[in-house]
């Protein structure tokens, strides 16, 4: 189809080529776009239509134009009821379609990209997690989920789906920290700590809270990175006050 109207990369638009196409008296112009655009209660700013600027580069006056969507033009179309109208109509809809068609190409060609990319991905997660499990002690749901999250981050592959395939935990999972034992307790988090180290839970190696062999009974180590910083954090599950009682 040739050219009727301009319709950038982005599909969008302009008011002014829609409105010279319209075949409307150039002297309505700012009173057009003030009635159907920017006063319509119909029409939202920043998704429908993007008002800018023209002419100010050169020293002229500035002139107002906008963006508009190529559902927004059509229905503009509609509203100016004409012939001109009715082909402007039909025509942005057969733009919608070539995007459309474009789109569900991008679409697959990054599906066919991407699939390839997921077993070993995925067998690169959980080899690492294996690793960390026997070389760290970390439990091995933690520690899978944790590799399958970061694999998603540096790949971009979705793989949520796969995370709730992950077998469930054998263990009670943790999620209180020294704070939240406090005011179980009534103990400052300070105090609780001290009281986990005296209990033989936890101690601390190289300004780090580490869990005793004891300790992994009642909790996790969870490892963080965070701001160039790497390290663990111990979350206790709700047995620990048991024994801190």
């Amino acid at each position: 189809m040739n050219s009727l109207i301009n319709v950038n990369e982005a599909g969008k638009t302009t008011s002014r080529e829609l409105y010279e196409f319209l075949g409307l008296d150039s002297k309505n112009y700012s009173r057009w776009c003030k009635s159907n655009i920017t006063d319509n209660q119909f029409a939202i700013e920043e998704s429908d239509y993007f008002p800018f600027l023209i002419n100010e580069e050169c020293g002229g006056q500035a002139s107002i134009n906008h963006y508009l969507s190529i559902d927004f033009a059509k229905k503009l179309c509609m509203v100016s009821k004409s012939e001109r109208g009715e082909q402007a109509r039909n025509y942005f809809i057969e733009i919608e379609k070539q995007f459309s068609n474009i789109t569900n190409g991008v679409k697959q060609i990054r599906s066919k990209q991407i699939i390839p990319r997921i077993k070993p991905a995925i067998k690169d997660a959980l080899d690492t997690a294996e690793y960390l499990t026997k070389k760290l002690g970390i439990k091995i749901g933690i520690a899978q989920s944790v590799c399958i999250a970061m694999v998603e981050k540096t790949t971009g592959l979705e793989l949520e789906p796969i995370k709730k395939l992950l077998p469930p935990a054998e263990h009670d999972t943790g999620f209180l920290n020294a704070t939240e034992i406090g005011k179980r307790i009534n103990l400052s988090a300070i105090k609780a700590n001290a009281l986990l180290v005296d209990k033989g839970l936890q101690a601390k190696i190289d300004n780090t809270w580490r869990l005793t062999d004891e300790g992994k009974s009642y909790g996790e180590e969870i490892p963080y990175t965070r701001n160039g910083h790497s390290g663990y954090q111990v979350q206790w599950n709700e047995s620990v006050l048991s024994v801190l009682q």
